[in-house]
């Protein structure tokens, strides 16, 4: 074994201080919790009072909010309402596997491939929740890798209003920033109103150190400390005052060096793993992973696009890790008619060939490029297309088909 050199310890040496504060922090911690709980005699009065008159089938529920109640007073903290507001993205399958959507109030990152629709699935969502608060939302778009614009915002659906995407020198420091001006915006103007920041990328955002200095030897690491330092204390704010940050990643290739091997923390996306250090990964809520499968034939569907597999690696809402396929327009971003024609072939729903038609609707015929106008004139193709979709949503996402597809991956 190699010799490993060990400074001296003297009186002055900085690390024998650091750590004497540490430890002195860590006994100080200790002794706090070790002293706070205090039984009182109104506690006990209390206790044999309620004991008295405990039914058999109230006894857990009672026990369970007596508790809560018990820790609200010793411990000065309040438990939450357990509900969290769903952000529709306006993809049925899509809102399917997330759990009916991002979650309000959270962290989600949109993880993938260049060319794989992330930022033009998180420019849908805003569209969507425009839509959904009847433009009451307030919204900012971090562009660092100046790829996004007001046009193509609005050509994906973001016209209520039209929002300009932030992109000269993006750092690290100014989306937190962000977080804390919606905040202290909302209590200024007294603002119920929920929030969107979109962050495009993660991986492509430095901090403002990396601005001003020219020995990048100063900054390795700085990214990842910076941000489990700030995600801590900003993730309570986001559920507070109900802001959303979704971001945008990329991934990169595992680097096994020598003989320490990188931690396969995220399972199912095999030799991959995304920047920005384990922070980001501890602390979405929802983490969806986008995959390029292939491209659709023009002559079929009527436009250029792509066939894309989504599924979420992290998901608070659901079951993870569960495949489905999503129908990219490259003008129009996700197709939510698209995705539900092609679900519904998957699902043998709908039989497709020379002449398609819904199986449980015969008698109405028509070639694929011409489903969305039937959809959009027909009422009945309309309904019972609707109705299909639905059904095979339900079904398909049942406990035991979840438990036969996850077996899959």
């Amino acid at each position: 074994m190699a010799n490993i050199n060990v400074p001296a310890v003297t009186e002055n040496n900085e690390d024998l201080v650091k750590l004497q504060d540490i430890d002195k922090a860590a006994s100080e911690a200790v002794a706090s919790v070790q002293n706070s709980v205090k039984i009182t005699d109104k506690d006990k009065a209390i206790a044999a009072k309620k004991q008295e008159g405990l039914k058999d089938d109230q006894i857990v529920l009672d026990l369970q909010k007596d508790l809560e109640t018990f820790v609200s007073d010793k411990v000065d903290i309040e438990a939450g309402d357990g509900v969290i507001e769903r952000l529709s993205t306006g993809i049925d399958l899509l809102d399917a596997i997330l759990g009916g959507g991002f979650g309000l109030g959270t962290f989600t990152q949109i993880i993938g491939n260049p060319g794989t629709f992330k930022s033009a699935l998180v420019a849908q969502l805003f569209g969507q929740a425009q839509r959904k608060y009847q433009g009451k939302l307030l919204t900012a778009y971090y562009d660092s890798e100046n790829t996004m614009t007001t046009e193509r915002l609005a050509q994906l659906g973001v016209n209520q209003p039209k929002i300009r995407p932030y992109s000269f020198k993006v750092t690290i420091e100014k989306v937190f920033k962000t977080i804390e001006a919606f905040c202290a915006f909302k209590e200024l103007r007294k603002l119920n109103y929920p929030g969107i920041i979109a962050w495009d990328s993660i991986a492509n955002t430095s901090c403002e150190k990396e601005f001003t200095t020219d020995d990048p030897n100063q900054t390795i690491g700085l990214k990842a400390r910076i941000l489990s330092a700030l995600f801590p204390r900003y993730i309570p704010k986001l559920k507070d005052n109900k802001i959303s940050l979704i971001a945008v990643n990329q991934l990169r290739e595992k680097l096994d060096m020598g003989q320490f091997s990188a931690p396969a923390d995220l399972r199912w996306m095999g030799d991959k793993d995304i920047p920005g250090g384990q922070a980001v990964k501890f602390n979405s809520f929802h983490l969806l992973f986008l995959r390029a499968r292939g491209d659709l034939k023009p002559e079929m569907y009527g436009f250029n696009g792509l066939l894309m597999e989504a599924k979420c690696i992290k998901n608070k809402f659901f079951k993870p890790n569960i495949p489905i396929e999503l129908i990219v327009d490259f003008n129009r971003g996700i197709s939510n008619f698209w995705t539900n024609y092609n679900f519904l072939v998957k699902q043998k729903r709908m039989e497709s060939g020379a002449w398609n038609y819904l199986v449980s609707l015969p008698n109405k015929k028509f070639r694929t490029k011409d489903a969305p106008g039937l959809y959009n004139s027909d009422k009945e193709f309309k309904n019972e297309f609707d109705k299909q979709v639905k059904e095979a949503i339900k079904a398909h996402f049942s406990t035991d088909s979840l438990v036969q597809e996850t077996e899959k991956c």
